[in-house]
């Protein structure tokens, strides 16, 4: 959701990502910062490394939520063996003054041209491609999706599943003949298990998501990072096809249209609950200076959980109180006494108030302990709906007007 609306929205194009086994294309426009003295971008320079090429904005939230992950990611592999760099098109003298207020580990590539963007076929960021030793192409994926193992593992040769990323095309024509003859349509069905994740544009009123998995589709139409959105059950496996047409609708009516629709074809309802138990109370350590970060960010503030993934992006202690209250279930008051605004992006496996404690200290110096007071919250549960299951013949949920 973070992303979708600006996708939808951006000037129309058909960029395709370059196919896997493919020669990576050239990067010598970019000029490179935080790189040593003679550093070249060239695929003869960077010959035998694996290169992770990360294309990113200063303005692009989840990229500046995601930099304590990268910087991580980065650190614990050998840069002998390994190079980073993370490409924007922006005016080198605003990307130079974003990095001398936040970090970001590895080489950074500055291309206003835009040719580099364009040449890998990169609409959406932050989009991540991968590079062997070889010169050629591994996968082209999101940051998230990325471990230090999967990248050894790319450096010995092996054949690493890396998720796809999405891809933007144009179409000339609306996807369907139903879809053009209505005046307003919403459809979800089954896609392929191998269908490649794209936004379909169909000017002037369409757009389809296809080939996304259950995850991706609740988090592309809900705003699941700035709503007390919790899922308690694990969403049906395989991949899906979301169509849109519409003509003269408003935003807001299509929106709830298309969560319905999706709701429906995944079997599910929001519920919505107030909750009253014992407050957890966030602490500062000693090691909260040196772990967190201030944002340099000048956007509105981004908040949420997901799925076991905590975001925050230009906000402050309080709000990241709400993303722990809503990850928890469990109200959490803010005792830190730390003033301004961070970025925070983890994810934690386990459901349990030790295995948050152990992420937050080890990515942001802070602390949950149990306190005695109580307080209110609401949350909003997506659960799995028991009653009025379709039939399993339904592979598609449709809404017509």
């Amino acid at each position: 959701m973070i992303t979708l609306v600006a996708l939808l929205l951006a000037t129309p194009s058909l960029w395709a990502h370059p196919e896997k086994g493919t020669p990576a294309p050239p990067l010598n426009t970019l000029t490179l910062l935080q790189a040593p003295m003679g550093a070249r971008a060239d695929w003869a320079s960077l010959k035998g490394k694996v290169v992770v090429l990360e294309f990113w904005a200063t303005w692009c939230s989840p990229c500046v939520a995601g930099l304590p992950r990268f910087n991580q990611l980065v650190e614990s592999l050998d840069p002998a063996k390994f190079q980073f760099i993370s490409i924007d098109d922006e005016d080198p003298k605003a990307v130079q003054n974003f990095l001398n207020k936040k970090k970001m580990s590895g080489w950074v590539g500055v291309d206003p041209s835009g040719g580099v963007f364009h040449r890998y076929g990169v609409e959406s960021r932050p989009t991540t491609i991968i590079v062997d030793g070889s010169g050629k192409i591994v996968a082209v994926t999101e940051i998230d999706s990325l471990s230090a193992a999967d990248l050894q593992a790319v450096a010995e040769g092996k054949n690493v599943a890396f998720k796809p990323t999405m891809e933007i095309t144009e179409a000339s024509v609306p996807s369907s003949p139903d879809t053009e003859r209505s005046l307003f349509a919403v459809s979800v069905s089954k896609a392929p298990p191998d269908a490649k994740t794209t936004i379909a544009k169909h000017p002037p009123t369409g757009w389809d998501l296809l080939g996304e998995d259950a995850d991706s589709l609740m988090t592309d139409v809900f705003n699941v990072f700035g709503n007390r959105y919790v899922l308690k059950d694990s969403l049906p496996e395989g991949r899906y096809d979301l169509r849109v047409n519409s003509v003269e609708v408003s935003q807001a009516v299509m929106d709830s249209f298309v969560q319905q629709a999706v709701l429906a074809a995944l079997h599910l309802q929001i519920q919505s609950k107030t909750l009253t138990k014992p407050a957890y109370i966030l602490q500062a350590t000693d090691a909260s200076k040196k772990l967190l970060s201030p944002s340099a960010s000048t956007h509105a503030v981004k908040r949420g959980y997901w799925h076991g993934k905590f975001l925050l992006m230009n906000g402050t202690m309080d709000d990241l109180t709400y993303v722990l209250a809503t990850g928890l279930e469990n109200p959490v008051l803010n005792e830190t006494g730390i003033e301004g605004t961070y970025d925070a992006r983890f994810e934690v496996a386990g459901g349990d108030i030790e295995s948050l404690n152990r992420v937050l200290q080890e990515t942001l110096g802070l602390q949950l302990v149990p306190g005695n007071r109580e307080m209110s919250i609401t949350v909003f549960e997506v659960s799995k709906q028991e009653e009025n299951k379709p039939s399993p013949s339904a592979k598609t949920q449709e809404v017509k007007h």
